[in-house]
C-alpha cells in the first residue's frame, strides 16, 4: 500500500465521526501560466486542483490533463469519493483537505513569509536549507529557482532533477536541469548528502520510492509542500527528516504567506 493510501485510510478512521463536515462544496481546476526568475520563457505545463469543504481546503499541482468530469464528486462526502477510481492529483487534494481537520491543533501558530513573491521565495529557501552545511552535496527534486540560488550561495554541489518537460535541459543559476525520468534515482540519492523534494512527488507517485531510498542510505530528506501541506506533519513519522508546509495563498500570491516547519 502506498503512503498516500495509508494517509487516506488513517484520515478515514480519525474522521469517521465527522461525516457531516466532509462534503465537497467546490472543486476548482485550472492551469498556471508562469515564468521563473531570470527566464523569459512562459511555462504552461502546470495545472492545479483546489478542493473546498465548507471549512477546509486541499490542494495539489499536477501535470497530467485536466479532467472536467469532476462535477460528479461535488456535494459528495470526500471519504466516499476516495473509494472511487480517481486521478492521483484529486486524491492528494482530498487527503490534504481531510488532514486540515486531523491536524487542526498541529497547524496552529503559523509563521509568516513577508514581501514580494521573490522575497518570500528566498525566505522560504533559506528556512528550508538552513540545516545543510556549506559545501554539501544536494540533490533537488523539482527546479525551484530560489532554492537552487540559496544552495549555490552555500557552495553546495547541486544536482537538479525534474519531470516537467519544459524545464528539462534549461539552466538555473548555471546548473542544468536533468530529466528525472531518465535517471537512476537510487544512484542519485546514494551519491548525495541531502535530498530536497517538492510535495508534487505524491502526485508523480515517486514519494514512496524517494522516502524508502533515503531511509535505506541514511540520507537527510527535506520536503517542501504546497501540494499536500496539511498532511506534512505525518511525513516525519514515515521517514522524512524535515517538512516545510506552506499554506494557501502560497508565496507566489500577493500578500503574506503562512508556513510551518516540522522536524524529527
Amino acid at each position: 500500500m502506498s503512503l498516500l493510501n495509508e494517509l487516506a485510510n488513517e484520515a478515514k478512521r480519525k474522521l469517521s465521526n465527522n461525516v457531516d463536515g466532509l462534503r465537497i462544496d467546490n472543486i476548482i481546476l485550472g492551469k498556471s501560466l508562469y515564468t521563473v526568475k531570470g527566464s523569459k520563457k512562459v511555462f504552461t505545463d502546470m495545472n492545479f486542483c483546489l478542493v473546498l469543504f465548507e471549512n477546509a481546503y486541499g490542494f495539489s499541482y499536477f501535470q497530467s490533463e485536466i479532467d472536467y468530469s469532476f462535477e460528479k464528486y461535488v456535494n459528495k462526502n470526500a471519504i466516499n469519493v476516495l473509494d472511487e477510481p480517481i486521478p492521483t492529483y484529486l486524491e492528494v487534494a482530498i487527503v490534504d483537505a481531510l488532514y486540515s481537520f486531523v491536524n487542526n491543533d498541529l497547524l496552529k501558530n503559523k509563521e509568516i513569509l513577508k514581501g514580494n513573491i521573490r522575497q518570500k521565495a528566498t525566505q522560504r529557501a533559506i528556512k528550508l536549507l538552513e540545516h545543510i552545511p556549506n559545501g554539501s552535496n544536494v540533490l533537488i527534486f523539482g527546479a525551484a529557482t530560489e532554492i537552487i540560488e540559496v544552495a549555490k550561495s552555500k557552495n553546495c554541489k547541486i544536482r537538479i532533477l525534474d519531470l516537467e518537460e519544459q524545464k528539462i535541459g534549461m539552466e538555473i543559476s548555471a546548473i542544468n536541469v536533468n530529466d528525472g525520468s531518465q535517471c537512476d534515482i537510487e544512484e542519485e540519492i546514494k551519491n548525495t548528502d541531502y535530498v530536497v523534494a517538492t510535495g508534487m512527488i505524491f502526485v508523480s507517485e515517486t514519494a514512496d520510492m524517494i522516502i524508502e531510498i533515503t531511509k535505506r542510505y541514511d540520507k537527510h530528506l527535506t520536503v517542501y509542500m504546497e501540494t499536500g501541506s496539511n498532511f506534512g506533519p505525518q511525513l516525519i513519522k514515515h521517514g522524512v527528516n524535515k517538512v516545510l508546509s506552506e499554506f494557501f495563498p502560497y508565496y507566489d500570491f500577493f500578500g503574506n504567506t503562512k508556513y510551518l516547519v516540522f522536524t524529527k
